[in-house]
């Protein structure tokens, strides 16, 4: 299928199926596409990007990788069988349609000195992808007499996440400030802010919805 056809597919649903659409902006491979479904590969040879209403056919030749990201519902169950994935974690997509936003907080990009205090309060990342974050600049933080306690970023996908508030300072406001200056900084990049949120964390859904975030028209599943 040619390149048009396939954003042609993609943009039926933009919001849902962003994922691909920033990875196919960003050098992906397009692994099968078909009329109703379409298979990426990023630069990981082990990780797939998938969106389409007909992704049985389109992953039917296709070896199992080692994590998916699946934009939709309709055949999560059916993809988690076929490649024999044991873990499954349902999210929210939720992406941000305005042009601007209110901030008044100016974010710090962290620097490799930082790395074993974000892997101590961030647990989803190990050492290697922290320190590949911080040199591309993808890491943040704000600081308190010269003492790191909070920090947000953007994962290699540039979905927005990695939020931590040290305890003392939680409850007076840091979350909400962080996430406003760095929906900042993405829109200054020309990107569209987005991110994820694990289905049953309201709180965090709360948040978004505040900063007036949109929610996609259905979830995205990640699988391994």
């Amino acid at each position: 299928m040619q390149m048009d056809r396939v954003f042609e597919l993609l943009n039926r649903d933009y919001y849902l199926n962003y994922p691909l659409i920033f990875a196919l902006n960003h050098g992906a491979e397009v692994v099968e596409a078909i009329e109703n479904g379409v298979a990426l590969r990023r630069h990981e040879s082990n990780f797939l990007l998938l969106a389409g209403p007909n992704l049985p056919d389109v992953i039917k030749n296709i070896p199992r990788p080692e994590w998916a990201e699946l934009c939709g519902s309709q055949h999560a169950q059916f993809i988690a069988e076929h490649f024999g994935f044991d873990g499954v974690m349902e999210c929210h997509q939720l992406y941000y349609p305005h042009q601007s936003i209110a901030s008044d907080l100016e974010l710090e990009p962290l620097n490799l000195a930082d790395a074993d205090f974000v892997l101590e309060n961030y647990q989803r990342l190990d050492s290697e992808e922290i320190k590949l974050a911080i040199s591309e600049e993808r890491l943040f933080g704000v600081r308190d007499n010269g003492q790191l306690f909070a920090f947000i970023g953007l994962h290699d996908d540039y979905t927005m996440g990695m939020l931590q508030v040290l305890p003392a300072y939680r409850r007076k406001g840091w979350g909400e400030r962080l996430e406003r200056a760095l929906t900042t900084k993405v829109l200054a990049m020309g990107e569209l802010p987005y991110g994820h949120v694990i289905a049953g964390n309201e709180s965090s859904m709360q948040l978004q919805k505040k900063l007036g975030f949109v929610e996609c028209s259905d979830k995205i599943y990640w699988m391994w």
